[in-house]
């Protein structure tokens, strides 16, 4: 292999962390492929025993509907390998002529620690390609381009043994995480009863209601495994994820969309029956906000929707969870 390529080789992960001699054993294995322009490189769906990082060029990641998110050699995400993930989650295609290293994907879990007898699904989680799962989300449609390296800079890696509680029910907000290896259950308790919520897996992230809101934890998240997870402080969530998310609209603005139709543009009320009884919002939607992740099947993908509430921060939290869904809302300001 070229010495140039060992140098940029270096800089990824994890090899940056690498003894010479482990480097050298594992790249044995390994081969840099030149790539013409629009070359698939792995396609969504597919099992794959090999892991790829983009060397230089650029590549398109495409989604399920075809959505394009463009990766460039030399950003931040891009140290890591591209969807390590088997099945693929995303389709790869270069944009650009490119190179990419290829590994075996047996090979990389032996020198990161899972050995030969490591599973399957041990090896996936010990990859996880963190950051380009959570750059797949549609948040990061809302984001700038040149804030997204910051962000990911302000990442902190925490560890976490099974059965450690991550956060708490009733306690302030004070971190947004992101799951890097292992896994958590999400569980919520109401008197005597506590119901377990979600099951979450590398990839998955927590703990955004309460920053959004400013409202106190609505469950408690426990590692069900050792683990390693990635957070996010509450004031560079609210100035590199929240605020680009937000939008606010007048009432004007919002009977103008109406008017014109095309999308339709929907008006949701997050508060409860009770409170909107005295002060109905005209031709607005009556959907509580802990009702509201639950109902998002009966939204249309191709139509607006305005949230609303008191003033507060429930429909900031609406809207914020509606795009991270992949639709378009906005925050009416009363």
């Amino acid at each position: 292999m070229e010495a140039e390529h060992k140098e940029l080789i270096k800089k990824l992960i994890p090899f940056n962390k690498m003894s010479d001699s482990d480097l050298s054993a594992v790249l044995e294995h390994a081969t840099v492929d030149a790539m013409s322009k629009g070359k698939m490189i792995f396609k969504r769906a597919e099992q794959d025993s090999k892991v790829y990082w983009l060397l230089s060029g650029s590549v398109d990641l495409l989604d399920e509907k075809f959505d394009a998110k463009n990766r460039k050699a030399g950003e931040e995400v891009t140290r890591n390998a591209i969807d390590n993930n088997t099945p693929h989650r995303l389709t790869a295609v270069t944009t650009e002529d490119s190179k990419v290293l290829i590994c075996d994907r047996s090979s990389m879990a032996f020198f990161m620690g899972g050995g030969p007898s490591a599973s399957a699904d041990e090896q996936e989680e010990e990859g996880i390609d963190w950051m380009s799962t959570l750059l797949s989300s549609p948040l990061f449609e809302f984001i700038p381009p040149g804030n997204i390296q910051t962000l990911f800079s302000k990442f902190e890696e925490m560890k976490y043994s099974k059965d450690d509680p991550v956060i708490t029910q009733g306690e302030k907000g004070d971190y947004f995480y992101v799951i890097q290896a292992g896994r958590a259950k999400v569980e919520r308790s109401a008197g005597d009863k506590t119901v377990v919520l979600a099951e979450l897996k590398p990839g998955d992230n927590f703990g955004q209601d309460a920053l959004v809101s400013d409202t106190p934890r609505n469950a408690t998240v426990t590692m069900t495994s050792n683990g390693t997870l990635m957070r996010l402080s509450e004031p560079d969530f609210q100035s590199l994820l929240m605020s680009p998310v937000i939008e606010t609209v007048t009432t004007e603005e919002v009977q103008e969309m109406i008017q014109q139709g095309d999308p339709k543009t929907y008006i949701i009320d997050v508060r409860t029956p009770k409170e909107v009884e005295n002060d109905k919002v005209p031709g607005s939607l009556n959907v509580p906000l802990l009702l509201l992740r639950k109902n998002l099947g009966k939204l249309k993908q191709d139509a607006i929707y305005v949230m609303v509430c008191d003033g507060g921060k429930r429909s900031e939290l609406g809207a914020y969870q509606l795009n991270e869904e992949g639709y378009s809302a906005y925050v009416l300001k009363r």
